[in-house]
């Protein structure tokens, strides 16, 4: 399995380790992704929600979906008001996108990882219509 570049500042280490995994994350999300909002229900976050645009300039809304088991599991992406094309390599049955295998998730990994992650899908999502759907740019790797 190919190792992925990652900034530093969107994976937990060091002191981060030490204090509440959702006050550092609110951290990381604010530093690099503040029109991004956490969305708790019965004092749990369950979701992050906000708007990317793409070097297309495209807007799309970006809904990130947390499981009770979070860190350990993946989170989940949608695009609620946006219909993916059927023919895109890189989405599951359900319509949630595939920014990465699941085995590649680490609980070293923030939720401000996971939206830089879906800006790049929506970067190469937009570049595969404009080309004609034809190959995903970039490297590609089969789920």
């Amino acid at each position: 399995m190919a190792r992925m570049q990652v900034s530093k500042d969107l994976i937990f280490m060091g002191a981060d380790l030490l204090r509440p995994r959702m006050t550092v994350e609110q951290e990381k999300m604010k530093s690099r992704f503040p029109n991004f909002q956490f969305y708790a229900q019965n004092g749990r976050v369950n979701s992050v929600k906000g708007y990317l645009e793409t070097s297309y300039n495209n807007s799309y809304y970006v809904k990130i979906l947390i499981s009770s088991n979070y860190p350990y599991d993946m989170p989940k992406i949608e695009l609620p008001y946006t219909s993916i094309d059927s023919a895109c390599p890189h989405i599951y049955t359900n319509d949630r996108l595939c920014v990465m295998k699941s085995d590649q998730w680490t609980t070293t990994y923030s939720i401000a990882f996971m939206v830089g992650k879906t800006a790049v899908w929506l970067n190469k999502y937009d570049s595969w219509k404009r080309k004609g759907k034809i190959r995903w740019p970039g490297n590609d790797q089969h789920r």
